[in-house]
């Protein structure tokens, strides 16, 4: 756009001292120009202007009376600065519309695509293209062109039909086709997407092939059937709409049906496979959106069995190992003072023929009132209220009610270098049980915690750092005033009936001493992060052996430099003398490459049982237009890989590639409770503005 205003600038500078017709139609400008009857004809750097477009040409010839145009040699035409052309003749019939244009390079800033043509015929919104060329890539020695004899643009529709068509990579003829017909438009229309084509060694060839309907701007539905020659068949519907500004609802429903063949023969349980989901998130439901705030999400999903994933078109679930499916349903409203919630859960686990066993949420109920001044400022309190169903149609249930009201009093010594917090807080809770409720008697528990803080927060600025320190010590003393019912009693694990209750248990405080030290570094002009380091350790009252023991000390370390960060968060038990819980985390990008790193590690207090994975990518770009990458998630303790992906792909200016090779386990409901690892790979090949290809080859075995 820039350029053609600077180039049509230049040309009103060139003509200033030339002549000028002006007529309602069109002006021209050139350095001669000669009237004849209604003939007009121009001569020397000739510029027209019209509305729609503006022309340049060594001569021009207008009749008047035709209302016809002729331009010959270097002819450029800029319309609506969208599309330009070049050619030797340019021929328009301006009550018609008509244009010929022999031969004609243009070029369409929207699509990025150019056309060669040697014989062109246009109307208003359509060019009639003959024996012709286009492509996306440098006009000389393009990397892939597509040649036909006749074709037809319409830039209105933005469609382009081609006939005996031929696709050249380089200057070699790859695909014939006597019909093509393609959309230069990427917005968001109703048509037919890339499909996805690809063959499996179990499956056999497979086609899925997306149907793209968008009838309004508020919603448009997606139907893919598929077909995998040695599996089955089946189809999925997508459904998205936005009944408002701050809302959006998709809606997913799929089926497929298995051979016989291959059913038996990979041990599945069922023949079909159906499911749905829904996703809905609305805000300013009933809220003002100025002194209150609210919201609704809703996440549903069901399906028959955990194969269903595998079978749904493009799906990344498709390594999903788990079969336990949540659904939940929330509402919440918040204001400056109050801030309440209404959520509902229901679980549904795959692995059981039904969920009768299976605890529900129906539902949970929060209350929460934000800090506020007691009686004077210094004198604060705040107040939570959490009320839950838990309910199953076999097994205990309980309808639980939680308060807990915290009051604080605040104040500074030492030039406000010290601060104390004397706090009182309040709990109570009240256990309902259900079901077995003539085995357990209900609960009512009541305590308050005395709780004494200090602390304080210190800062001083370096010549090229800021240094942040804080320390803290806070006292809990509790007591419990009231405590009757069946509690569970973490002290009396084997114990059967104890041990079913430890889905509810009380949380109850023991008095302890904690200590708390935090720092941080701060880059001076920039007032980014350098390191931050916590540590936190807490001494926990025997009221057996009369002495503070040793809790689990907590170390936080973040390190952030050029390239990246560095972290750790451990925690370290004294009596075991082990770390019981690790999680690090490093990121490093250094010029073209990168490198993620992730290791969790937990080991069980009570049952010793460890889990440890950890999860690694790296990759890098090189000779500007390629990339390669690999991610891995490995189980240390099962020594097995849960998931090996590598990328490789090429992304130039007029076409990309991609290739991805996928290696996972995958959740599958079989007759002999077997474990599935599948294969797949992914390719991508995209001429862009021409089409995109996408295909996979996937390999099951056992």
């Amino acid at each position: 756009m820039r350029k053609f205003f600077i180039y049509y600038i230049l040309l009103l500078y060139i003509s200033v001292n030339a002549a000028e017709f002006t007529d309602e139609n069109l002006q021209i400008i050139a350095k001669n120009l000669n009237t004849k009857d209604n003939i007009i004809t121009a001569t020397g750097d000739v510029v027209v202007f019209s509305q729609s477009y503006y022309i340049t040409s060594k001569k021009l010839i207008y009749d008047k009376t035709a209302a016809t145009i002729e331009l010959f040699e270097d002819v450029n035409l800029i319309k609506n600065n969208q599309h330009v052309s070049f050619s030797e003749y340019l021929f328009i019939d301006i009550n018609k519309e008509l244009k010929n244009i022999k031969p004609m390079l243009m070029l369409d800033n929207q699509s990025q695509l150019w056309f060669n043509s040697s014989d062109t015929n246009s109307t208003k919104s359509t060019y009639n293209l003959n024996n012709s060329t286009l492509s996306s890539c440098d006009c000389v020695d393009p990397a892939w062109s597509v040649s036909f004899s006749k074709g037809d643009y319409d830039t209105e529709e933005k469609w382009i039909n081609t006939y005996n068509t031929t696709l050249y990579i380089n200057k070699t003829p790859v695909i014939y086709t006597p019909y093509f017909g393609f959309s230069t438009d990427k917005t968001r229309r109703t048509g037919l997407l890339s499909p996805t084509i690809g063959i499996s060694k179990d499956e056999g060839f497979i086609y899925a092939q997306p149907i793209y309907y968008a009838p309004q701007p508020n919603y448009d539905i997606e139907v893919v059937p598929q077909i995998r020659t040695d599996r089955g068949q089946g189809i999925s519907f997508n459904y998205r709409y936005k009944d408002s500004a701050y809302s959006y609802l998709q809606l997913e429903t799929g089926i497929f049906e298995e051979n016989d063949d291959y059913q038996n023969e990979n041990n599945l349980v069922n023949n079909k496979h159906f499911g749905s989901s829904l996703n809905y998130r609305r805000t300013n439901l009933f809220s003002d959106n100025k002194t209150s705030t609210d919201g609704l999400l809703v996440d549903l999903v069901s399906m028959n069995d955990v194969d269903y994933l595998d079978t749904i078109y493009d799906n990344d679930k498709s390594d999903y190992t788990d079969k336990f499916l949540e659904s939940k349903i929330k509402y919440y409203y918040n204001t400056n003072q109050y801030y309440g919630d209404l959520e509902m859960k229901y679980y549904d686990d795959l692995s059981l023929d039904n969920n009768d066993a299976v605890m529900q949420t129906l539902p949970a109920v929060n209350l929460h009132k934000y800090s506020d001044n007691l009686l004077f400022d210094k004198l604060s309190y705040s107040l939570d209220t959490k009320v839950t169903r838990d309910t199953r149609k076999i097994g205990i249930g309980a309808n639980t009610t939680e308060v807990y009201i915290p009051i604080s009093y605040n104040f500074t010594l030492f030039d406000d270098y010290l601060n104390i917090s004397l706090s009182e807080q309040v709990n109570y809770t009240n256990i309902d049980y259900t079901n077995d409720n003539d085995i357990y008697d209900s609960v009512n528990y009541a305590a308050t915690n005395h709780i004494v803080s200090v602390y304080t927060d210190l800062v001083k600025p370096y010549d090229s750092f800021i240094h942040a320190l804080n320390f803290s010590g806070t006292y809990t003393k509790p007591n419990v005033f009231k405590k009757e019912g069946t509690i569970y009693d973490p002290d009396l694990v084997g114990n059967a009936q104890n041990d079913l209750l430890s889905i509810f248990p009380v949380s109850g405080t023991k008095e302890t001493i904690s200590f708390g030290l935090s720092q941080s570094f701060y880059d001076k002009e920039t007032i980014h992060p350098i390191v931050t380091h916590k540590v936190n350790q807490v001494y926990s009252y025997n009221d057996l052996t009369k002495k503070y023991e040793k809790g689990n000390l907590e170390n936080d370390l973040r390190i952030y430099f050029q390239y990246g960060s560095i972290a750790n968060r451990l925690f370290y038990n004294y009596d075991l003398k082990d770390i019981i819980s690790s999680v690090s985390n490093l990121n490093l990008n250094y010029e073209n490459s990168f490198l993620k790193l992730y290791h969790s590690y937990k080991k069980d207090e009570t049952t010793f049982l460890k889990d440890e994975y950890i999860t690694y990518s790296l990759g890098f770009n090189f000779y500007k237009y390629y990339n390669i990458s690999y991610m891995e998630e490995y189980d240390m303790i099962q020594d097995i890989s849960r998931k090996k992906q590598y990328i490789f792909g090429i992304d130039k200016k007029c076409w990309a590639l991609n290739l991805k090779y996928v290696n996972s386990l995958v959740a599958t409901n079989t007759t002999d409770g077997s474990v599935t690892r599948q294969d797949v790979v992914y390719v991508e090949f995209n001429l862009k503005q021409l089409f995109d290809l996408r295909q996979n080859y996937k390999l099951k075995q056992r």
